[in-house]
């Protein structure tokens, strides 16, 4: 099948709005859409021709780095757009590094999406990358690595499972003192238990799950 756009986005109300949206631009024929990354990865090398991915960073499954990470894998030289709900800045600068070509707030006007896309499509440079109601945002790297080495290999660990006791013992670290490093870790991304902290993490592209010691 031959399209130019495909459309990752699992709320049907905004997905059948984006869909409506991209055929008026591009003609009913050269869209389609599908409700999750793996959904896109599955349709892999089907697309001929296609120039541009809108994708929904908050989907079920995978999704944040790991989607866009895999999707630019698989859909070599396609403009991956992100389209959120979220003006996290964080979350914004995780998907730019990762290779997304601009994040865009779902609160946008038809306009100003139709003025970025048409762009992209152009393969013109954009004068932010980073668009929101409120207009253009500079982005501009939050400290989110504000993690200490001995805490990135805290997270790696707590992402891979273990325990703090056993954290401390491949550390050789006081469990007092993996911790501490915990309720960092926990405080930097804003979360309150490990498994938010691991959803986090792969969002955020900190962790990925074939990640090794």
């Amino acid at each position: 099948m031959k399209i130019s756009a495909l459309i990752i986005e699992d709320h049907p109300i905004y997905r059948d709005a984006l869909l409506v949206f991209m055929r008026h631009m591009l003609g009913d024929s050269m869209v389609a859409a599908v409700t999750s990354t793996e959904e896109a990865l599955a349709q892999a090398g089907q697309h001929a021709g296609l120039r541009l991915i809108l994708l929904d960073l908050g989907l079920p499954g995978m999704n944040g780095v790991e989607a866009i990470s895999s999707l630019r894998k698989n859909y070599t030289d396609v403009a991956i757009v992100v389209i959120s709900a979220s003006e996290d800045r964080r979350e914004v600068d995780a998907a730019l590094r990762a290779g997304a070509k601009a994040f865009i707030s779902k609160a946008v006007s038809t306009d100003v999406m139709a003025e970025i896309v048409r762009k992209i499509l152009a393969k013109e440079s954009l004068d932010s990358n980073w668009i929101t109601l409120r207009g253009k945002q500079a982005n501009k790297e939050e400290p989110l690595l504000a993690l200490t080495p001995r805490q990135q290999e805290t997270l790696t660990l707590l992402c891979q499972g273990l325990s703090n006791k056993e954290i401390g013992l491949r550390l050789e670290l006081a469990e007092i003192t993996v911790k501490m490093h915990v309720t960092s870790i926990f405080r930097v991304l804003n979360v309150v238990n490990r498994t938010q902290a691991v959803l986090a993490a792969r969002r955020l592209g900190l962790y990925s799950p074939d990640q090794h010691d």
